[in-house]
C-alpha cells in the first residue's frame, strides 16, 4: 500500500515537471534531463544506499526517505514558483538521492516478509503496483496538471510520500541480518566480492541495466505528445502515452507470469522472448502516423521490458542472500539508471543537433534491444544454471 501511494505520487510529479520545464525551454535535451534527474541520483548513491539497507533497519530507512520527499515536493513548488530550471533540477537531485537509499530497502524486504513459494507472487505485484500506478497517475497527472497547474501536482506528490510513510509504520521491525557483525561488516567492496564469485547471480542482475536501454524511448515521450501529432498536444496527452505504457507494463508483469508459472528454468527461457518483444514494437513506433498508433506500440514495447523486469527480480531474489540484498539491489538499480540516464541523453541530443526525429531516434532503438536477448541467451548457454537457480559451481 506504501507503493501504491508513493508511486501514484512520483508519476503525477513527473507529469508536472515535464509541464514545468516545457514552459521554461522547447530542448529535447532539456526534456530528457527531467528523465535523467530522475534517474541518475540513484547510481551515484549505490555506494551509500546499498550499505546503508544492510546495516539498518530497513523499515525505518523507508519511513525516513518518505518524509524527506515530502519536504522535497514541497520546494519543487518553490523552484517553479521562482521560474528556475537549475533549482528544479537541484531539487529533484536530492529527492531522488533519497530514492536511491528507499529503493534498495524495500526490495531487501519482500523476501523477508514472504515465505518461499509467495515471493514469486509478490515479485509481480511489486512490478504490477509500478505498473498501475504509472498508468493512473500519469493518466491523472496529466489532467490535473492541465486543470489546475503544476504546483498543484507537486503538493498532492508531497503528501502521497507522507501517506506512504505512515502506512510503513504498520510494518515490523525489518533487520537487514539477525548477527550484529554481518550489518557492521556491511561495505560496499564486501558486495562487489560477493557478485564476483557469483556469475550466475552477476548475470541475472544486469538484466535490469539492459531493460534500462528502453528508456531513451521514454524519454521522446514528451515530442510525441507535445506536438509531433497535430492533434494531440498537451499535458494531457503526454500522460496517456504514459498510461499505455503503464498498462502494458502490468501485463508483462503480472498477466505473463500467469502463463509462464514461476520455474526459474521457464523464466530464463522466456527474457530474450521481452528483449525481442520491445524491439519490434519500438520499431513499429517509427512508422506509426497517429497518437493512437504511438500509445499502443508504447504499450506493446512495455510488454516485453515489464516481463523482463519481474523475471530478473525473481531470479536475483531467489539467487541473492538475505544479508547482501541491500547492496545487490542498489547495484542493480544504480547501473539501470546510469544506462538509463545515458541513453536519455543520447536520444534528446540526436533529436536536438542531428536532425533525426523523435521517431528515427525510437526505431534505431528497436534495433539496439536485439543486443540484450542474444547476449543473455549466450550466456545462459555457457553457465548452464541449475533448474532452482542456484549459483553453478
Amino acid at each position: 500500500m506504501g507503493q501504491v501511494v508513493s508511486f501514484f505520487g512520483d508519476w503525477f510529479k513527473t507529469i508536472a515537471l515535464y509541464t514545468a520545464v516545457q514552459e521554461l525551454t522547447d530542448s529535447a535535451q532539456a526534456l530528457a534531463a527531467v528523465l535523467v534527474f530522475n534517474l541518475l541520483p540513484i547510481f551515484l548513491m549505490t555506494p551509500i544506499a546499498g550499505p546503508l539497507a544492510d546495516r539498518i533497519d530497513r523499515r525505518k530507512l523507508m519511513i525516513g526517505t518518505d518524509i524527506a520527499r515530502a519536504i522535497g515536493a514541497l520546494l519543487l513548488i518553490g523552484a517553479h514558483q521562482l521560474g528556475s530550471l537549475a533549482l528544479i533540477f537541484a531539487v529533484q537531485f536530492v529527492m531522488v538521492c533519497f530514492s536511491g537509499i528507499f529503493i534498495p530497502a524495500r526490495s531487501a524486504v519482500i523476501p523477508q516478509i514472504t515465505e518461499g513459494e509467495e515471493l514469486p507472487v509478490a515479485m509481480a505485484l511489486s512490478g504490477g503496483t509500478w505498473s498501475v500506478m504509472l498508468a493512473l497517475g500519469a493518466a491523472a497527472g496529466g489532467v490535473v496538471t492541465a486543470m489546475v497547474g503544476v504546483d498543484w501536482a507537486l503538493l498532492l506528490d508531497g503528501a502521497t510520500y507522507l501517506l506512504s510513510g505512515i502506512i510503513l509504520l504498520g510494518l515490523p521491525p525489518q533487520p537487514p541480518s539477525e548477527s550484529p557483525s554481518d550489518r557492521a561488516s556491511a561495505g560496499f567492496w564486501h558486495g562487489l566480492r560477493y557478485l564476483r564469485a557469483r556469475p550466475y547471480l552477476s548475470w541475472v542482475l544486469s538484466l535490469k541495466p539492459m531493460v534500462g536501454l528502453a528508456t531513451a524511448a521514454v524519454a521522446m515521450i514528451p515530442l510525441f505528445g507535445g506536438g509531433l501529432f497535430p492533434a494531440s498536444v498537451g499535458p494531457m496527452f503526454i500522460g496517456l502515452l504514459y498510461a499505455a505504457r503503464g498498462t502494458g507494463a502490468l501485463f508483462g508483469a503480472m498477466g505473463v507470469l500467469r502463463l509462464t508459472g514461476d520455474d526459474p528454468a521457464v523464466l530464463r527461457r522466456w527474457i530474450p522472448l521481452g528483449f525481442l518483444v520491445s524491439a519490434l514494437a519500438y520499431v513499429g513506433l517509427a512508422r506509426v502516423d497517429s497518437f493512437a498508433g504511438a500509445a499502443l506500440m508504447y504499450l506493446v514495447g512495455t510488454i516485453g521490458t515489464g516481463m523482463v523486469w519481474v523475471f530478473a527480480g525473481i531470479l536475483g531474489q531467489i539467487a541473492s542472500d538475505r544479508e547482501y540484498r541491500g547492496r545487490v539491489f542498489s547495484l542493480e538499480f544504480g547501473i539501470m539508471t546510469l544506462i538509463s540516464s545515458v541513453a536519455s541523453l543520447i536520444a534528446g541530443g540526436l533529436v536536438d543537433y542531428t536532425g533525426l526525429s523523435a521517431q528515427e531516434v525510437v526505431g534505431g532503438l528497436g534495433g539496439v534491444l536485439v543486443l540484450p536477448a542474444v547476449l543473455w541467451w549466450v550466456a545462459m548457454a555457457a553457465l548452464k544454471p541449475s533448474g532452482d537457480g542456484k549459483i553453478p559451481l
